[in-house]
């Protein structure tokens, strides 16, 4: 259950409230790892991604005039803070990679996670607009809308990018398969 609407949250942010701030921290952590997890490939640059965020976030958010947009604004600080370390640690650029997992007998088992490996490593040779895409879409849920204000793009340009995105990868998955 959510004690807090964006609006009070905000307010109790802006007022230096730890409470709100750890039900904000609990409410996104896992999400946003995961997003910049993807993005960087690298666990202790993915933490470090998060807690950059996490202090913008503490910092700024009285800059936040549309509470509607908490969500889409946080994950816009999570990508520039990602993107900031890609640029830092000289990192691979290549932006669609996601996890598919598996579970049922030990022979369908062996054969869906070889092919998960196939998914996975295909979406890793994917540029880095692209895996940023097919992981705020498949991954965090994100809308077409929320895509756009978090890229700093417009709808139609990331229904482009999906589009294209997904068909590189279905063409590369088709290969190894």
């Amino acid at each position: 259950m959510n004690p807090y609407t964006n609006e009070e949250l905000l307010v109790q942010l802006r007022a230096g409230d730890r409470k709100a701030f750890l039900y904000l921290y609990e409410l996104h952590k896992h999400g946003l790892f995961q997003y910049c997890l993807r993005l960087l490939r690298d666990g202790s640059l993915a933490e470090d991604a998060l807690q950059q965020t996490f202090e913008k976030v503490f910092s700024k958010c009285s800059t936040v005039t549309n509470p509607s947009l908490l969500r889409s604004w946080i994950f816009t600080i999570a990508r520039n803070e990602a993107f900031g370390l890609m640029r830092e640690k000289s990192t691979d650029v290549s932006l669609d990679d996601d996890y598919v997992s598996t579970d049922p007998s030990a022979l369908d088992m062996l054969e869906r996670n070889e092919a998960a490996d196939g998914v996975r490593s295909a979406i890793e040779m994917l540029s880095p607009g692209y895996r940023e895409v097919i992981v705020l879409r498949e991954y965090e849920g994100a809308s077409y809308d929320e895509i756009a204000r978090i890229t700093n793009s417009t709808v139609s340009a990331v229904k482009s990018r999906l589009f294209k995105a997904r068909c590189v990868l279905m063409e590369r998955i088709t290969r190894i398969v």
